[in-house]
This record gives C-alpha cells, sequence and structure tokens, in this order.
C-alpha cells in the first residue's frame, strides 16, 4: 500500500501515521452518525390516539386514520387495543382524519408534532343517523359490545361476568346454556339432547342458582326442581348475560353460587332490522337413521281428565302415537328477527325480536342399573364392590326440538327524570322424543365373553314434552329530587310444562344358553360360571303398555320496590337504598298413568306372541282395577302455595376516590304449604313450614387505577329445598335412569360466603381476574340412593348430610397480540363433607358405619376454558376455536362407603367462523362437539372380572373402575348468513 500526496512525492506509509489516520476517520464516522441519529430525532416522531363512538365511547376498531403533509400522505387503522399510531414520521404540522363504515367522516385536525415530544389526538366519531350536535352519551346506549360488557365488570358493585350479545355472536353456541358454559367458574350438565342445561357455579350444585330475566326472577317449567332449565333461551334474544358471584342486600339471597342474569334487547336509538338464517346437521344421523311419529295424534288431555274417578276402556288408548318411522332427518334451521326504533323525538322506544330453532338431535346412551343389593369386600375391611348387576340397557334417542323466543319492549321517557317500561317475554321448548330401549336380565351364565341373558326387552317410547315460559313486567324509574329516587316493578309470570301421554310399548323374549359347561373364572366372588356355545330364544311376546298424562304450573306474581337517597358525610358521597319485595307462588302438579294389561292367549297363562304394535291386544276384563288412572290417588298431584317477603336496608359509602364500601342487612320470610294426594295417614301429606333469615353482607372495592380494582366481600345466603323434594312420593315420571323420592324433614341450607378477586383491564378487549371464595353451608342438600317401596330399586332422595365447606380460586384473562388472542379461565374448587355410610364387614356378615369425607355433589375439582381467537376488523373476520374441561364429580351420593357415582372428567371441543360481505351482510360457521366427547358414570372400584374374563359388561374401559353409563352426543354443525340494516 502506498500513498500519494500533493507533492507528487512517492512515500511508503508510516505505521503510526496510517494508525492515527485510521482513528481520526473513526471519529468523523461515530460523530456522523451521532449528527444524522439527533437529525432523524428532530422528524422522527409518533402521533397516537383512539377513535370512538361520540354516542356510546364504543372503540371503532378498523376506522381508517389518514394523515398528511404535502406531498406526505400515510394510513393506519384502529387496532384491536383501540388504538391507532404513527410512528418515525418528520417534524411538522398534519391534517388528519378518519374514516369509518357508518360514520360521518370527520373534519381535518390539525396535528402538530414537535422534535420533543408525542402527538395524541382522541376522536369522537358520529354515526351516520346521528344528528351533526348530537355527541353526548344517551340512556340507549349500545349495551351488546364487548366493551359495554367490560365497563359492566369494571363499575358494577358485586363480583360479576358479563358475556356481550357481540360475543356470544361469534361463539359457536345457539343457546344461553351453551354460553355459559365457557364462563370462568361455570360447569354444566347436559340433558340427553347433549345441549347443556344447567349451570354449577363454583362447584355450587344447580339448586344453588337463580336466573333472572332483567333482574326478576321467573319460575321454572321443571316438574320438581326451583332452578330454570337454561336451554329454553335462545341466544340472539339477549343483549348481555351477567353472572352475579357476590349478593347485596338488595338481591334476592338464595343465589349461593351465583345470579344467572339475562339482559333482554332493549329498544336501540335509531331504527334497527337484523336477523339470520342457518342450517345444519347432526353428525350420528350420518351413522344410523331418525326414529320419529306423529305427535299430531297425542290425545293432550287424558280420556278421564273431567272426572279421575271414572273408570276408562282400552279404545280410549288409541295406538297412533305408537307407530314410529325411521328416516334421514331435515335439516336443522335457525331463524331470528330484531326490529327496533325510537319514535317521538326519542321519547318512546320500541323493539321485537324473535328466534326459532327447529333440530334434530340424538344419542346412544348404555347403563346398567344399580340396585339395593351389594357384593362382599375384595379385602377384609374393605369396602363392598357394587357388582349384583341384575340388568342393562342400550338406549337411542331420537329427538326434534322446537325452540321460540319473543320478546317485545316498550318504554317511554318523559323527561330526564321520569321513565318507564314494558317488558314481555315468550319463551318455549317442545321436544318430541321417540327412545328405543332395549333391556338386557342377566342369567348367571357366560356368552361371548360377556353376561348371557336370562331375558330381554323391547321398548318404544313416544313423548312430547312441551315446556313454555312467559313473563310481563312494568316497571319505573323516577328522580323526585337530585337526592332522592325510587324505582319500582310489577311482574308476572307462568312457566308449564305438559307431558300429553308418554306412551310405552314393551315386548320381550326369553333367551337360554345352549351347549353351556362350567368354566373358571378366576374371581374369587364368583370362582365358576357356565359358558355357553350358543343361545336360544323364545318367541316374543306382548308386555303391558303404560300411559301417562303429567302437567305442571308454576305461577308468580312479584312487586319490587327500591328507594334511593344520595347525601354528602365527612365530605364524602353516601348512597343509602332501602326496599322491599313480594313474590307469591302457586305451583300445582298433576300425574295420572294408566297400565294397560296384556291379553292372554286363550285357556293358557300366556301373553300373547308379538307381531305388531296395531295388532296388540289389551284389556281391563282381568284387572278392573286398572281401567281408573292413578290421579285420583297418586300423591305426585298436590299443590304448593309459597310467600316470599323481603326487605333490605343499604349503604354505599367512598371512603376515598379510590375506595368505596357498600353494607346492609337483608332479611326474607318464607311461607310454605302444600297439599298432596298421599293418604291421610301418611307423615308427609300436608305441611305448613316457616322461617325468617337475616341476611348481612358487605361488599368492598379498591380501584388502584381507572382498569385495576380489589374487590372482597362477605354475604350470607339460604336454599330453599325443591317442591317435590318436601314431598314424599316415589316419582318416576322424570326423564332419569332413576326415581325420585321427597324428604318431609329435609330443612333450609344457610350459607355464608367470603369473596376476594383482583381486576384487570388493560385494553377493549384485554382482560385478567384472579380471586379466591369460600362458602360454608349448614345442612347442604345432596341426592343420595335410597332404597324405595319396591325392594331392590333405588330412588334418589334429597338429604341434609351435615355441614360442609367450599373454597377455591379463580383464574380468568384474555389478551390479543394483534390479529390473534387468547381467552382462558381456570377454576380450582375444593369441597369438604363428612358422612356416615354403611360397610358390611367379617365376609360380609356384619353391617356397620364408617364415615367418608368426600366432595359436595356436583363439585369438580378442576373446570377450565381455553380459546384461541383471530379478529381481523378490515377484512370482517372472527374465528375462534374453543376447548372446555370439566374434571371429575360425583353425580349420585350412596349409603355404602365408596361406591358414589362419580360423572367422568370431559373435554370438549368447538369451532366458529364468520365473515363480514359488504355492509349489511355476514356467513358464519359453527361445530359443536368436534371430539364426540361422551357422558360416562362410573363407580370408583375395583373392575377386574367385569373389564377383562368371561363375564364382562358393556362399555367397561378401565380396571379401575366400572362404567354404569355411558353416552354419545357426536358432533352438530351450523352454517348461515346474517343481514343487518
Amino acid at each position: 500500500m502506498c500513498f500519494y500526496y500533493p507533492d507528487d512525492t512517492f512515500r511508503y506509509p508510516n505505521p503510526h501515521h496510517y494508525m492515527m489516520n485510521f482513528l481520526q476517520l473513526k471519529r468523523s464516522l461515530l460523530l456522523s452518525f451521532l449528527l444524522i441519529s439527533l437529525y432523524s430525532a428532530s422528524f422522527a416522531q409518533t402521533i397516537k390516539g383512539q377513535i370512538t363512538d361520540a354516542k356510546t365511547g364504543e372503540t371503532l376498531i378498523g376506522a381508517t386514520v389518514h394523515i398528511e403533509k404535502g406531498d406526505l400522505k400515510f394510513n393506519t387503522n384502529v387496532k384491536l387495543d383501540g388504538t391507532y399510531i404513527f410512528k418515525n414520521v418528520p417534524a411538522g404540522s398534519y391534517q388528519l382524519q378518519v374514516k369509518y363504515v357508518g360514520y360521518r367522516t370527520t373534519k381535518e385536525y390539525t396535528v402538530d408534532v414537535s422534535a420533543t415530544n408525542t402527538a395524541t389526538l382522541n376522536i369522537a366519531m358520529v354515526d351516520n343517523a346521528t344528528a351533526l350536535n348530537e355527541v353526548t352519551i344517551t340512556e340507549h346506549a349500545n349495551k351488546e359490545t364487548d366493551r359495554s360488557a367490560r365497563n359492566g365488570e369494571k363499575n358494577s358493585n358485586n363480583t360479576i361476568n358479563v358475556v356481550s350479545a357481540q360475543s356470544i355472536a361469534i361463539s359457536p353456541d345457539v343457546i344461553i346454556s351453551n354460553v355459559l358454559a365457557r364462563v370462568s367458574g361455570i360447569s354444566i350438565d347436559r340433558s340427553n339432547t347433549g345441549d347443556a342445561q344447567h349451570v354449577i357455579i363454583r362447584g355450587m350444585d344447580k339448586q344453588y342458582n337463580t336466573t333472572l330475566i332483567n333482574g326478576i326472577k321467573i319460575p321454572s317449567p321443571d316438574n320438581k326442581n326451583r332452578y330454570v332449565p337454561l336451554d329454553i333461551f335462545p341466544a340472539d334474544l339477549v343483549e348481555r348475560v351477567e353472572v352475579y358471584k357476590t349478593l347485596t342486600p338488595d338481591m334476592e339471597g338464595d343465589g349461593t353460587g351465583g345470579v344467572v342474569n339475562l339482559v333482554m334487547k332493549t329498544a336501540p336509538d335509531h331504527l334497527r332490522v337484523d336477523g339470520d338464517f342457518g342450517t345444519g346437521y347432526s353428525q350420528i344421523f350420518f351413522d344410523r337413521p331418525f326414529a320419529s311419529f306423529d305427535h299430531g295424534s297425542v290425545n293432550m288431555t287424558a280420556p278421564n281428565a273431567s272426572n279421575t274417578t271414572l273408570p276408562t276402556t282400552i279404545s280410549d288408548f288409541p295406538y297412533q302415537n305408537l307407530i314410529t318411522k325411521t328416516h334421514n332427518p331435515a335439516p336443522n334451521t335457525t331463524a331470528d328477527l330484531t326490529i327496533g326504533n325510537r319514535y317521538l323525538n326519542n321519547k318512546l322506544g320500541v323493539l321485537f325480536s324473535g328466534s326459532y330453532q327447529n333440530m334434530y338431535v340424538g344419542a346412544n346412551d348404555f347403563v346398567v342399573l344399580q340396585e339395593n343389593t351389594l357384593g362382599p369386600p375384595l379385602t377384609p375391611g374393605g369396602p363392598n364392590t357394587e357388582t349384583a348387576f341384575q340388568s342393562s340397557a342400550n338406549k337411542q334417542y331420537n329427538s326434534q326440538l322446537n325452540r321460540l323466543g319473543a320478546i317485545a319492549s316498550i318504554d317511554y321517557k318523559f323527561n330526564d327524570y321520569n321513565s318507564i317500561n314494558l317488558f314481555a317475554t315468550y319463551l318455549q321448548l317442545n321436544q318430541y322424543r321417540v327412545l328405543n330401549t332395549v333391556s338386557s336380565t342377566y342369567g348367571g351364565y357366560s356368552y361371548l365373553g360377556y353376561h348371557g341373558t336370562f331375558s330381554v326387552d323391547d321398548e318404544t317410547e313416544t313423548r312430547s314434552d312441551l315446556q313454555n315460559i312467559y313473563n310481563i313486567a312494568l316497571s319505573g324509574k323516577h328522580k323526585v329530587t337530585s337526592a332522592f329516587g325510587f324505582d319500582w316493578t310489577a311482574s308476572a309470570s307462568q312457566a308449564t310444562h305438559k307431558l300429553p301421554d308418554i306412551a310405552q310399548f314393551d315386548s320381550n323374549y326369553g333367551t337360554s344358553p345352549l351347549n353351556a359347561t362350567q368354566q373358571p373364572t378366576g374371581d374369587p366372588q364368583q370362582p365358576y360360571t357356565s359358558v355357553a356355545q350358543g343361545v336360544q330364544n323364545t318367541p316374543a311376546m306382548v308386555g303391558n303398555e303404560s300411559r301417562e298424562w303429567t302437567h305442571n304450573t308454576d305461577k308468580d306474581i312479584s312487586a319490587y320496590l327500591n328507594l334511593h337517597y344520595d347525601a354528602m358525610i365527612f365530605g364524602r358521597k353516601a348512597k343509602f337504598s332501602a326496599g322491599g319485595m313480594f313474590r307469591h307462588k302457586t305451583r300445582d302438579n298433576f300425574v295420572d298413568s294408566f297400565n294397560l294389561p296384556n291379553a292372554l292367549i286363550p285357556g293358557t297363562d300366556n301373553a300373547e306372541l308379538y307381531t305388531t304394535i296395531p295388532a296388540a291386544v289389551f284389556t281391563f276384563d282381568q284387572s278392573p282395577g286398572k281401567a281408573v288412572g292413578s290421579a285420583s290417588t297418586d300423591p305426585g298431584t298436590y299443590t304448593f302455595t309459597e310467600n316470599i317477603q323481603g326487605g333490605y336496608g343499604m349503604a354505599q359509602y367512598f371512603i376515598s376516590d379510590k375506595l368505596d364500601v357498600i353494607f346492609g342487612l337483608r332479611a326474607e320470610h318464607t311461607y310454605q304449604t302444600y297439599l298432596s294426594n298421599l293418604p291421610a295417614y301418611l307423615y308427609g301429606k300436608t305441611a305448613t313450614i316457616t322461617y325468617t333469615d337475616y341476611l348481612p353482607s358487605i361488599n368492598a372495592k379498591y380501584a388502584f387505577t381507572d382498569n385495576q380494582a380489589l374487590r372482597a366481600s362477605y354475604f350470607e345466603s339460604i336454599l330453599r329445598p325443591a317442591f317435590a323434594d318436601l314431598i314424599p312420593y316415589e316419582d318416576l315420571t322424570v326423564d332419569d335412569t332413576y326415581g325420585h323420592t321427597g324428604n318431609p324433614n329435609l330443612q333450609h341450607t344457610v350459607i355464608d360466603n367470603y369473596d376476594l378477586r383482583y381486576e384487570f383491564f388493560p385494553g377493549v378487549f384485554d382482560e385478567f381476574m384472579g380471586g379466591i371464595y369460600y362458602k360454608y353451608l349448614i345442612n347442604p342438600i345432596e341426592s343420595v340412593f335410597e332404597q324405595g317401596s319396591g325392594g331392590a330399586v333405588l330412588y334418589l332422595t334429597p338429604e341434609n348430610l351435615g355441614n360442609a365447606n367450599n373454597y377455591g380460586a379463580e383464574l380468568a384473562a384474555k389478551k390479543y397480540f394483534g390479529n390473534i388472542g387468547f381467552a382462558l379461565n381456570y377454576t380450582y374448587t375444593q369441597s369438604k363433607v363428612t358422612t356416615s355410610k354403611y360397610i358390611t364387614i367379617d365376609g360380609g356378615t356384619v353391617v356397620t358405619t364408617r364415615d367418608q369425607t368426600r366432595p359436595l355433589q356436583g363439585q369438580a375439582a378442576s373446570i377450565g376454558n381455553f380459546s384461541l381467537l383471530y379478529k381481523d376488523q378490515k377484512q370482517g373476520i372472527d374465528a375462534q376455536l374453543s376447548l372446555a374441561y370439566t374434571g371429575e364429580r360425583i353425580s349420585a351420593v350412596s349409603k355404602y362407603y365408596d361406591l358414589d357415582t362419580w360423572e367422568k372428567a370431559t373435554t370438549y371441543l368447538d369451532f366458529s367462523a364468520q365473515k363480514k360481505l359488504g355492509k349489511h351482510f355476514e356467513v358464519f360457521v359453527k361445530a359443536n362437539n368436534l371430539l364426540n366427547t361422551p357422558f360416562e358414570l362410573i363407580i370408583k372400584q375395583n373392575n377386574s372380572f367385569n373389564y377383562t374374563g368371561l363375564l364382562k359388561y358393556e362399555h367397561q374401559e378401565s380396571a379401575a373402575y366400572t362404567t354404569v353409563e355411558y353416552e354419545q352426543f357426536y358432533a352438530r354443525y351450523n352454517l348461515g348468513a346474517k343481514y343487518n340494516f
């Protein structure tokens, strides 16, 4: 290397000189970089802000924000956290404008970007239907959005979870019960349709929870329980769903687990017309046909309904509704429509919303029937074994569901201080069902490695299960002075459940082993058994036929009054409230059942041979007493009256800008009386029950910031027994494997509740909640297997089994990262109740008792939900893949040590997606139960010889437990389109 100098002298470089030049060059480059950085900093600045609806405050996600300065132009969109941002823009003065579909394009705002500060500009946009000068929030602001739901959670006086109509619309669910299954702390039980039916909140069984419509308790169409079957509610009628987990004194005191409040749609602030139509199919009918019957041929009333003491004739029981046919069902259909507007200078608001669903669903079910017969312990002093199953059943359910819902709302605002609202709801769920059951009675031998049969019954049952609820409520809000106001509600409700002519036809045949040989089983309880090489069947014979009519009506007349007074105490704001309520409830229950004896072959004691249902002959000649139905003497026919009177005093005091406390006392008086058709000499025919409860509570909230708070609460609550729980009659009309019998000695439950929760809402869609809770229950009510009057037959009986503890922790979080997000919640619950149970020892010769500590019935240790979310507001796409897990839990309590019936843990996977097409249309797809998760009931006992060997039972999955029920519902698919005006 060489260098040329100005004097043209050629020189070899001096190493020291070369190094000095290199260092000088390095310093020059570093200085240039710093100067460029400082220069860049003078114009590489940021513009950011939020874009919201001027009236509702709702973030307008996806709105386009445009800035320009001369030839320099940039565009961006409002992101899922509600903000827009421009980074690294040169300093200077910009014109900023916002555009969004359905809203007026904003004026051009001037934004000055300096070299030292970030420019922030928040803009509230006005929609096309709003006058230019109307930018104030009104009473009719949209409450169906996620933002409104988050605000409801932040501002509530209670610990609460809120699900918005917006979230429901993009979920995989079309009924409210399935929506609630995704809420933190909630698990569900399912009906034979596969749909969620009741909620279990924080491990508290469904009987501990209540359901409200717009804050008003509604009656239940259930024929024996207070809790409302939530599968009767279409999801598209609600504005939002609120789940209260703590109570304040102004709330009724029987919501121990939680209170589900369905806030229905209300009149909008401008013309609203929207609806959707969908269709789908149930996967189970890809594999087998659907069975149906002519439900138009069903007699709605019993043949002697006018005088239940009169005899009937066989001709009064036509067979047409027992004739079934199999076919491929029509596609499922769903539709809804909402129309609303405001009139008379926005004083009068009117809304109507209706929903219709017609669905074909089914299930395949296997059941082994538990009886009051037990095997001896496998080890000395160990628990008994439930191995003496005498029969099992394979069932096929085929159900057509007609679900109808309609609401109407009229509100009138006289002025800023006085308004009234008239609201009406009608809900209907009709199920037309064919149940085919093949029951096997075991014969004490082995065939093909399984228990061989002694006889087989083939039963066809058809039923029309008709439920409806209506509610009408008139309410008002009045501000008398700046400090004093009051609100009131008068409500009438009725729930009806009819099961007209449940028809059951049975044919049966005997079976016997062929070429049987004795072989060892390896089972010490049954060392040998006969192993058949074949089975011989006798001709099928006609069995008895049964017909049954049941109906119940539950009516409520309710009135509520709340007084409010605002004051200043020690310079701080205080609110005082007092009020009362009264509800008069009448319930009547009617049962009229008939057993039609089959005809005998002349000259014999044998039933006639079966050919077809129309050819079967029945007669009352040999049993004339059976010609009179059961109604006149059936203890299931009863009337029940209940009056609830409640009053409260409550104060809310704002101790500081961050801390407020709500405290008070509620008193509730319960009066109950009933009269049943039990014989007069039997205990429990009639009773009058009264008691008064005083229920204190305190709720405190400390707000760290506008988006962070800590809540703490204590409240006392109660559980009133269900109506049928008090009447000692054996009820086999319910759709359960086992019957139910009441307990006139049952006491109501009193519960102490403690709750602590931290809340953080960092963004429009983001949230984090974590909390702990504890409940102490005095006289909890649980269903126990008890022996009925029929010998070994077991009935579920409600009992008070001592005091119990229930405690746990709850976590919920939701977060978006760009267009992709997740939502999860997890609840851990533990409960403990110790009860005395029977056990046989010394080889089965001595029966004694032993204490056993176990969880409360219905409580799962772990429940959780995880959803993977995708949201692209610009493209109008929403999608979610949802996983729901419920841990094992006790389904029924046994009187015997270690023989409780448990529901096995379940995992459900669902999917939904929707896409906007233009300004008015959307298409959607929903899929449920993609894993075909079964419903399983088990007994945790040694199952070695039922699982393998010569005497197996069907559907046994493990040697460690016995499966006593295995039911499959399969996946369900739905797709459709929505229209928004």
